[in-house]
């Protein structure tokens, strides 16, 4: 449920939280730079987009409840052979069975199963 206690308690779209790496977060200061969001074409091609507004692109603190969710998920974040890299940006927080980051549609399904 880490994911879902970020997403409530930051607010942010699940494109940007998709498209979040390890450097957009700043575990020293507790904030999130939010500046991009991940997206996947029909073609199944990856791209990084800017946020969906200008307002959009922003520092987030982080409560204590929501760094805890992010020390967890890049304790437990798997070692890939080969970090995936789209359009300059690797280190993504969740990737799939075939080593690609994670974006919306698989955690719309997840949150589904959940329901």
């Amino acid at each position: 449920m880490t994911a879902s206690m970020i997403l409530f308690k930051t607010g942010l779209r699940i494109s940007e939280f998709v498209g979040l790496t390890l450097a957009d977060l700043d575990m020293k200061n507790r904030k999130i730079s939010v500046n991009h969001q991940l997206q996947r074409k029909r073609n199944m091609e990856y791209i990084i987009e800017d946020t969906k507004t200008s307002s959009g692109t922003r520092e987030i603190p982080m409560t204590d409840d929501v760094y805890q969710c992010f020390q967890r998920i890049i304790a437990n974040r798997p070692r890939p052979k080969a970090e995936p890299m789209i359009d300059g940006r690797c280190g993504f927080l969740y990737l799939d069975k075939d080593g690609k980051p994670m974006v919306a549609l698989h955690w719309e399904h997840y949150f589904k199963h959940i329901c």
